[in-house]
């Protein structure tokens, strides 16, 4: 309360004084938080603390609002007073450690409250256990990092091999080690065709060995030969790696298959206790269960030996189970097939985990390493720690990129080429690469010197930015932080460009946009020093000529242009300013030359306007006369003085209107021997010799005065002539003295010599102590016509002493006594004019004046004797030394020296010149500032030429290598396209392709098949060129209705002769299969989006073919456990993409499709039988493990081909494989063991299979026909798989499919039924007691025994966390108990409101994904409270409407979602007030010390949402009118509706006419507003406040009594407006309305008209009623 009362006290050691005592209570705990969150001044004065002028601990009290945000009242009391938008202002001014203060406070203040109580959900920074009971896993390492989605790594779960992978990898490890180059390149061929699709990517790191091997292949050799083809095989495997890793990356940050599942063999240390989890997890189903054996995956029961890399045998354990019935409690784990007995684990040797998990390689390290080791490779033809390796990757990148710029001119032209291309390719990884791991402000820190040189070179590379411009600007933020010098060379060098470019642009503008173009002007003459292209000079002064000669031209255009004109005259290069002056000459000849009289335009003096003006005349005659342009200038001068009649009088006029300012500078050159000198001489003369009245007489007065001070005596003889007219034509010059005879006259010319220079300044240093009436009574006395003439001077003597002047010192001997006052007063006047400028303007207009001082100086002068030497009696201020428009030119040398800069500039000069780098390479020109070399690199990075020479270099190839060579140039560009997102470049490289038909220059290399092994190697490369231009035109473009490219490469295809098999076979290469193998994979991807209507025509048949080609090339080898089928992975892979096709089976000539489908479906049985059945079945081995997992996916996709062909009948089973024998035995006894398989998507496909096999009796049948060995059957193993909290959701919710489906079976409710069903299941028998059960008991035996309903809750429990996101299925047979009902819908309530606050926060992140969880969750949420009042308190303590409040503004941005909302709280607030309450911002659902006021309450929010304009039957405004009659039964809300006069729009709502109405419909259209509206006031109407916010309305109820007729709501309304006696005054004063209602209400004998008329046994006495 101290600091509420003195925290916004004025003086600062108050405040200081208050602040220090909270926080002195509060660390010593005198107070808490929770005390002083409810004083609201309290956070509004800790803000108003920053306004204050001092500002004194600042940290303190950013730290006490840190702290008071973590309370969620307080927070949500400093949202409501704004600290949001308060603190974010601030955060820029204050210190860099404060704002870190401020950003913490803010993420406090954007966090929702929890909503649950901490103990109701166990959650812990870092690893997560989900179930109390389970074992905690080390190697386990996946988190969910709290502010984002997505999972981030270190290093992948361990995966734990047998002794057969680990053989496998030891001995592949071995033969990278070899000395053979062949057994090298065919274990790296092995590596990439084959392990690397069985194995999971990780495992090469966390086993580096084969990784490590494959980096020191990229050191072998020279580069050349057989280590270059040593170099590109390791590449090609790390590069495989490479997508692996990133395949598997975004594998586990898939939150649908995210797991806690351990990896079945993965254990820390060792299998030491493995026993224990035997004893947690082995829990049978009945006795019996314990000795069973487990089945193998084709029937058989017999035991197996133990290290056959299978499961293992069952070690059992007897033990009983502790079974708990709380949710809280984890419960315990079912049974899946590989748990009913729990199997011994694999012989896995002898091997010391811990310590390879020590040397696994971490992403980053691979990363860092794989750098490391490739990137010398860019530098082709060549002769720790993770930061220390880092810079030195990037110190070798900057040495590449320098040695691919600075090659010779000599070399080759192809070479010159490639090092070009390499250099843009190194260039834009070395970019992307500094922006993964390096942010620019920490640069200048980190980066190599090498690296920062490149950087610069890089952003001065002219041609690379105009291809790449976002990327030379990410460079550009880089330079600036690591060199401060080169960025600003850099800007220069920029400037510079961008000058040379409005010169071309200037040159070439089309259409005169004035302003642009003298902008365009303004910067081309910046540029003049570096492109120095003078004929710009002529444009931009013919520019201002033509401006200036209008009538009435545009002042803005007219200021504008001078500047340019003085720019040019005033520029400092001699070049310039001399064809500037040179330019202005010729214009002057040409508008006043004499050859003007015959053309006999009296306009064409027009063209010198721009001339006429001070300014130019002042820059003309003050430095252009000087200069060495001083020819020029005094030509122009004399045309212009001279041109009296070539002008015409306006012109004239001007011209001596801008002469007038600058004739002190121009009489500077008056004189007697030349034309200049001679003309301004007769600009004073006031003889007939002139006849001209150019100036006015004052004016030429003044002019010949000053011409007494030039130095020249002709000049100033002269000048007294001009002055003597002035003289002798006075009125009084006959009276006047002094008599000018000729003595006098021929001393005038050295009037103004004097011996020494006279000082003419006023002394100011000391202040006047004289009072303003002083002086004005000296004045009054010199000025007295009574005074005597010794007292005048007197007083004039003191005015010029007062004026802190000096006396003239004279001899007297010299002085001829004249007046006493005359020297007096003109040093009193000398004073005044120095002092007053503008009197000294004004004076200097009156020639009285002038000529009375000229007398006084001649009188003075007569009596004075000087010597005959030429001095100015003092020193005048004179013109500007400088022009003051000359320019400071950018220091240019530098730049013209440095070869990158004058190459980068030499580029934009050219490319500008040429209106673009394609016309500048189409028309090379001999004087183009290019080397040959210069425009060899533009060719190569300018993307349409290089391309173009790319095809045309193909179409002309006499030989293989020619083509090789363009194909790899255009594979290269169109990775160097996709290498550089997400920078945009200026031509998109498929783009550019489809302009230059390059269709046809390959397609004759795709019609022929390949002779030899070089046309071989050539099909590879077109096919790869294929591949890169196919997948990139998938990436960079959406559908396109004209796909030009899918359509020639379908019908090249399908026109191909089918050929022979085993030929094509035999012939072709594991290198071309494996490029054609992509290349058919991403047809189908791109068909599978395109709507090209010819494509989708084309598709069917091509689908197919390429059908019948997969199933020929599904070959089996006979020894399936040997490696040895990498054709035999790539044909599954095929099959996988084609079988995703819908209907690809459907277009085959000979083949049926059901007749295709039985073909792959025994095709791929035959496939899992080879490499599944006969190895073992669930092996823990990854050993053929991609085989089994595409082979499966096929399957799965099979199924649904074979369901789209025939609904009703299809199966997997034997009858569909009748062709092959070995399939008709093995049936799905294949299928179940794979739903427990290591790897998680075969489980997930595997799944898959049975759901689509479920879905027909005849496939549910055959499911538990397989699953008779299995103790528990199908139905149990199904349950364990659905109710294993570790599992994945993706892997739990095809299991619920299968269950799903079977519940659809016609269940036996009782044994009775159970005689008759064909249908015998489940069926669960107790060996003990010899029960059985079928049908529905047995299944509620199984749902009790599984503890279903605790599993569900608690993954209800685990959901908000959003990683169980699905929907529940609604339970088909008897469900729990009432008790057990309560308890679900309490976690369900739980979880949802702590997903609801934890999607507030992800909102920030991502908006569509949350809303989508939002919704499901409030779906959940409102089952959940559906008349279940304990439910409700739980949502209420929770503070729901705090969540909905919070996530409003979003909700309104998606309507589906705000539905949704709408819904949950209609199902909430009905029949709940403490619900209602809660809405409206008080009860127990409100935050602690909030208020409910007329704008925050989510109540609020809604009456907005209801009165908001919205179309008709709007879903959105019947839920909230909806709710809103729900909340009318609370007083509170009631009380809210009052205060907003909400009632009040009552009376807007649209009526519809009484004739459009049925009279007879008393039901109210409850679609319509009006029925909305009507709804909403009778449940007002219950309570007597409500009663009264309706009567307060006028008019209101007139309305409804027109309505009752017709509404029932309206007449319902009334009836209860009639039960409160206080209302009856209100009803009976409108007596026409009461009239004509109870008339019709007799009229419908309606029951309540005898109610309303028993309330007014008054009203009835009226006579008109």
């Amino acid at each position: 309360m101290h600091f509420v009362l003195c925290g916004s006290h004025s003086l600062v050691e108050i405040r200081v004084r208050a602040l220090k005592s909270i926080l002195c209570k509060l660390d010593h705990s005198l107070v808490s938080v929770s005390d002083i969150v409810q004083e609201k001044m309290l956070f509004v004065y800790l803000l108003e603390w920053f306004n204050f002028p001092e500002v004194p601990m600042q940290e303190e009290v950013l730290e006490l609002l840190s702290t008071l945000s973590k309370h969620p009242s307080a927070a949500q009391m400093l949202r409501d007073v704004g600290a949001v938008d308060f603190l974010t202002q601030l955060s820029p001014n204050v210190e860099p450690r404060l704002r870190a203060v401020i950003d913490g406070t803010l993420d406090q203040l954007f966090e929702l409250p929890e909503l649950l109580p901490s103990h109701a959900m166990v959650y812990s920074h870092g690893q997560r256990t989900t179930t109390p009971t389970g074992v905690a896993s080390q190697s386990q390492i996946i988190v969910l990092h709290e502010s984002v989605r997505c999972l981030k790594f270190s290093v992948f779960p361990w995966l734990t091999l047998t002794n057969t992978d680990r053989h496998i990898l030891s001995s592949n490890e071995s033969s990278l080690r070899s000395s053979n180059p062949n057994l090298v390149r065919t274990t790296c061929e092995l590596l990439c065709d084959v392990i690397m699709q069985d194995f999971p990517a990780e495992i090469f790191l966390q086993r580096p060995s084969i990784v490590k091997n494959l980096l020191s292949l990229l050191r072998l050799g020279s580069g050349k030969g057989e280590a270059s083809y040593l170099h590109l095989q390791a590449l090609s495997c790390l590069r495989q790696l490479c997508v692996g890793l990133r395949r598997r990356l975004r594998f586990h940050q898939d939150p649908s298959f995210y797991s806690t599942k351990q990896d079945q063999v993965s254990q820390n240390s060792s299998f030491s206790y493995s026993q224990e989890v035997r004893t947690q997890r082995s829990q049978a189903s009945s006795p019996g269960a314990e000795c069973s054996p487990r089945p193998s995956v084709v029937g058989r029961t017999g035991q197996r030996a133990r290290g056959d890399g299978q499961d293992g045998d069952a070690a059992s354990n007897s033990g009983s189970s502790h079974r708990g019935g709380a949710v809280v409690q984890a419960p315990r784990q079912p049974q899946s097939p590989a748990d009913v007995t729990h199997l011994a684990l694999p012989d896995m040797g002898a091997e010391d985990v811990l310590e390879l998990q020590l040397q696994q390689l971490t992403l980053a390290q691979f990363t860092v390493a794989t750098m490391e080791h490739a990137i010398p490779l860019l530098k082709t033809g060549r002769s720790h720690y993770q930061k220390e390796k880092l810079q030195a990757c990037m110190e070798q990148l900057g040495d590449i990129l320098s040695y691919h710029q600075s090659y010779s001119a000599d070399i080759p032209h192809s070479s010159q080429v490639h090092h070009r291309m390499a250099y843009t390719g190194t260039a834009i990884f070395t970019i992307k690469l500094l922006q993964t791991i390096l942010p620019p402000e920490k640069a200048s820190d980190n980066l190599p010197e090498s690296t920062a040189t490149a950087i610069f070179h890089l952003c001065l590379d002219t041609s690379l930015g105009n291809v790449l411009p976002s990327m030379q600007e990410t460079a550009v933020a880089y330079l600036e932080q690591v060199n401060s010098d080169s960025h600003d060379l850099y800007r220069r060098v920029t400037r510079a460009a961008f000058w040379m470019e409005s010169t071309c642009n200037f040159l070439k503008e089309g259409e005169k946009n004035w302003l642009e173009l003298l902008e365009l002007a303004d910067q081309a003459i910046d540029g003049l020093p570096f492109h120095q292209h003078l004929p710009i000079i002529k444009e931009c002064v013919h520019i201002c000529s033509y401006l200036w000669k209008f009538n009435q031209p545009s002042p803005l255009l007219q200021t504008e242009s001078q500047k340019l004109l003085l720019k040019l005259l005033s520029h400092p290069l001699l070049p310039v300013k001399t064809e500037t002056y040179e330019c202005s000459l010729n214009l002057v000849k040409d508008c006043l030359g004499i050859q003007n009289v015959s053309r006999q335009e009296p306009g064409a003096c027009g063209g010198v306007n721009f001339l006429l003006h001070h300014r130019v005349l002042y820059e003309i005659s003050a430095f252009g006369l000087q200069d060495s342009v001083n020819v020029a200038a005094k030509d122009i001068l004399l045309f212009l003085l001279k041109g009296r009649l070539m002008m015409t009088a306006s012109t004239w006029d001007r011209f001596n209107e801008a002469l007038y300012p600058v004739m002190p500078i121009l009489q500077g050159y008056a004189g007697t021997e030349e034309s200049l000198g001679n003309c301004v001489l007769l600009i004073s003369d006031m003889s007939d010799v002139a006849r001209d009245n150019m100036f006015p007489s004052t004016a030429k007065l003044k002019a010949a005065l000053r011409l007494l001070f030039t130095k020249q005596p002709t000049v100033r003889i002269a000048a007294v002539q001009q002055i003597l007219p002035h003289i002798t034509s006075d009125d009084d010059a006959n009276s006047a003295r002094p008599h000018l005879d000729q003595p006098v006259i021929s001393s005038l010319p050295n009037l103004y010599c004097l011996r020494n220079p006279l000082d003419i300044t006023l002394d100011t240093s000391n202040k006047s102590v004289l009072k303003v009436e002083s002086v004005e009574k000296l004045f009054s006395i010199m000025s007295s016509d009574t005074v005597d003439i010794s007292l005048k001077r007197s007083a004039a003597e003191q005015l010029s002493v007062v004026l802190q002047g000096k006396l003239f010192v004279k001899d007297p001997n010299d002085i001829i006594y004249l007046d006493c006052l005359l020297e007096p007063c003109v040093c009193i006047l000398r004073k005044l004019v120095y002092a007053d400028p503008s009197l000294r303007h004004s004076l200097a207009q009156r020639n009285l004046l002038l000529l009375t001082l000229l007398r006084v100086l001649i009188t003075l002068y007569s009596s004075a004797k000087f010597p005959p030497r030429y001095n100015i009696p003092f020193q005048a201020a004179t013109h500007h030394a400088v022009s003051p428009y000359c320019c400071v030119l950018p220091p240019s040398s530098d730049l013209l020296t440095l070869a990158p800069a004058r190459q980068a500039l030499q580029v934009a000069w050219n490319t500008a010149w040429h209106s673009g780098i394609d016309n500048l390479l189409e028309e090379f020109h001999p004087d183009l500032k290019l080397s040959e070399a210069q425009v060899l690199s533009l060719r190569a990075v300018h993307l349409p030429t290089a391309l173009q020479d790319c095809i045309q270099a193909i179409v002309t190839a006499a030989g293989h290598s020619s083509v090789t060579s363009a194909l790899s140039r255009l594979s290269l560009y169109l990775l160097t396209d996709r290498l550089a997102l997400p920078h945009l470049p200026t031509y998109s490289c498929r783009d550019t392709l489809n302009s230059l038909s390059w269709q046809a220059a390959v397609t004759r290399f795709l019609q022929v098949r390949p002779a030899c092994v070089e046309d071989e190697r050539l099909l590879v490369g077109i096919v790869a060129f294929l591949n890169a231009y196919f997948k990139q035109m998938h990436t960079e473009s959406a559908s396109d209705p004209e796909d030009e490219d899918l359509r020639w490469i379908l019908e090249l295809l399908l026109n191909q002769s089918p050929g022979e098999p085993e030929e094509l076979k035999n012939h072709v290469s594991q290198k071309l299969q494996r490029e054609l193998t992509s290349f058919f994979n991403l047809l189908l991807l791109r068909l599978s989006t395109t709507t090209d209507r010819l494509c989708l025509a084309l598709a069917g048949p091509f689908k197919s073919q390429l059908a019948v080609r997969l199933l020929q090339s599904l070959r089996v080898s006979d020894a399936p456990r040997f490696y040895g089928l990498p054709s035999l992975e790539r044909t599954l892979q095929g099959m996988v993409s084609l079988t995703a096709q819908p209907g690809w089976s459907s277009h085959c000539p000979d083949l049926e499709p059901v007749s295709l489908c039985s073909k792959y479906l025994s095709g791929l049985l035959e496939v899992i039988s080879s490499f599944y059945v006969e190895w073992g079945g669930n092996s823990l081995s990854f050993m053929g493990k991609g085989v089994t997992k595409n082979a499966v996916i096929s399957l799965l996709h099979l199924s649904h081909e074979m369901m789209a062909e025939n609904k009703d009948k299809w199966s997997l089973g034997s009858e569909a494989a009748a062709e092959e024998a070995s399939a008709s035995q093995l049936g799905l006894a294949w299928l179940i063991p794979l739903w427990v398989d290591r790897d998680q998507e075969v489980r997930f496909a595997s799944l898959g299979l049975g759901a689509a096999l479920s879905s027909v009796p005849s496939g549910c049948q055959a499911l538990c026909a397989s699953c008779q060995n299995i103790s528990g059957g199908l139905w149990g193993t199904l349950l364990n798989i659905l109710l294993d909290q570790q599992e994945s959701s993706m892997v739990r919710r095809e299991a619920a499919f299968i269950l799903q489906n079977l519940l659809v079976m016609p269940m036996p409710a009782n044994a009775e039924e159970a005689k008759d069903s064909h249908w015998q299941h489940p069926c669960v028998h107790d060996e003990v007691s010899g029960v059985s059960l079928v049908g529905l008991p047995a299944l509620q035996a199984l749902l009790y025994h599984c503890q279903y309903f605790q599993h569900v809750a608690l993954s209800a429990s685990n959901c908000y966390q959003g990683r169980y996101t699905f929907h529940l299925q609604s339970p088909v047979t008897s469900g729990p108990s009432p008790q057990e009902s309560n308890s679900l819908g309490r976690v369900f309530s739980t979880c949802s409101f702590k997903h609801i606050g934890l999607c507030f926060v992800f909102l920030f992140y991502q908006e569509d994904g949350c809303l989508k969880e939002v919704k499901l969750t409030v779906e959940i949420l409102r089952s959940a409270l559906y008349r279940n009042d304990e439910c409700k308190v739980v949502a209420t303590d929770a503070r729901l409407t705090l969540a909905l409040y919070a996530l409003w503004p979003w909700l309104l941005l998606d309507d589906p979602t705000m539905e949704a909302v709408l819904e949950l709280l209609c199902v909430y607030t009905a029949d709940c007030t403490t619900a209602c309450s809660s809405l409206c911002g008080s009860g127990p659902g409100a935050a602690p010390g909030s208020k409910c006021t007329l704008s925050n309450s989510l109540m609020h929010s809604v009456m907005k949402l209801a009165s908001g304009i919205a179309p008709d039957n709007s879903p959105i405004q019947k839920l909230a009118f909806s709710l809103l009659a729900n909340l009318a039964m609370s007083r509170e809300c009631r009380g809210l509706l009052q205060k907003n006069n909400f009632v009040q729009a009552f009376l807007s709502v649209p009526v519809p006419k009484a004739g459009s109405v049925k009279a007879t419909s008393m039901r109210c259209s409850g679609g319509s507003l009006l029925g909305l509206w009507l709804r909403l006031l009778v449940n007002l109407s219950f309570a007597e406040d409500g009663q009264q916010s309706i009567l307060r309305v006028t008019g209101a109820l007139e309305l409804l009594a027109d309505l009752a007729q017709h509404r029932r709501h309206a007449l319902l309304t009334l009836h209860n407006l009639c039960f409160c006696p206080a209302n009856k005054p209100h009803v009976i004063t409108n007596d026409v309305r009461m009239v004509s209602m109870f008339a019709y209400f007799r009229e419908q004998n309606i029951l309540v008209w005898s109610k309303i008329c028993g309330f007014f046994p008054l009203a009835l006495k009226n006579p008109s009623i």
